[in-house]
């Protein structure tokens, strides 16, 4: 009888390790998924980088945006943040609102 108890608690405990380890297992396996994709991404970007910054790219670029006259852009249209410029699209959409009802208003009268 006691041989029984202890086999069924040593194949209890045995399972339930089994188990663990199996869970443990299945994370590793995403973990190294997520770390092969990370590194495919990372040579992708590097392989990028070393072409578009060779000399030869660069000295072609150059030549190329030399060519192209730019002008300044007015201080009116930079914006410090986000809530600036969706503060500056409201007015200016509220205007459009605004004149729209206006013309209505004069076509019916």
């Amino acid at each position: 009888m006691i041989s029984i108890g202890i086999f069924s608690i040593l194949l209890s405990i045995t399972s339930a390790i089994k188990n663990q380890t199996r869970i443990i297992e299945k994370s590793i396996y995403k973990i190294d998924r997520k770390i092969a994709v990370i590194k495919k991404d990372l040579y992708e970007t590097e392989l990028d980088y070393f072409y578009l910054s060779s000399p030869n790219i660069l000295s072609k670029k150059i030549k190329d945006l030399a060519l192209i006259e730019y002008a300044p852009m007015d201080f009116s249209r930079i914006y410090l943040n986000y809530k600036d410029f969706s503060d500056s699209q409201k007015k200016i959409t509220i205007l459009k609102i605004d004149n729209e009802k206006k013309t209505q208003k004069k076509q019916r009268f």
